[in-house]
C-alpha cells in the first residue's frame, strides 16, 4: 500500500505543479523553503499516510488539500484508424 501511496503523491505533485504555472499567486502564500505536503480529503487514507510521514519537528512544512481534481482528458486530436500501415510510409 505504501507504494500506493507514493504513486499517489507523485500524481498530486504534478497536477499541483501544473495548478502553481497557471496559478502563480497561490504560490506567494508558501512560505519560501517550506516542504509543502499535500494531502486529499477524499482519501483518508493517503491523508494518513502523509501525516504519518511529514517531517517531524520542522517548523517550515505546508499542508494543502489537494481538494477536486478534474477527469483526466486526452491530447489526443483528429484520431483516425488506418488499414496496415505501408513499411515505406512507417517506417516498420
Amino acid at each position: 500500500m505504501k507504494e500506493f501511496y507514493r504513486a499517489k503523491h507523485s500524481d498530486l505533485f504534478v497536477e499541483f505543479t501544473r495548478y502553481l504555472i497557471t496559478h502563480p499567486k497561490f504560490s506567494e502564500k508558501i512560505p519560501e523553503g517550506a516542504e509543502v505536503i499535500l494531502l486529499d480529503s477524499r482519501d483518508k487514507g493517503h491523508t494518513r499516510f502523509m501525516l504519518k510521514n511529514a517531517p517531524k519537528g520542522k517548523v517550515n512544512v505546508v499542508f494543502i488539500d489537494v481538494g477536486e481534481l478534474a477527469p483526466i482528458r486526452s491530447r489526443l486530436r483528429k484520431p483516425k484508424i488506418i488499414a496496415r500501415p505501408s513499411a515505406v510510409v512507417t517506417g516498420y
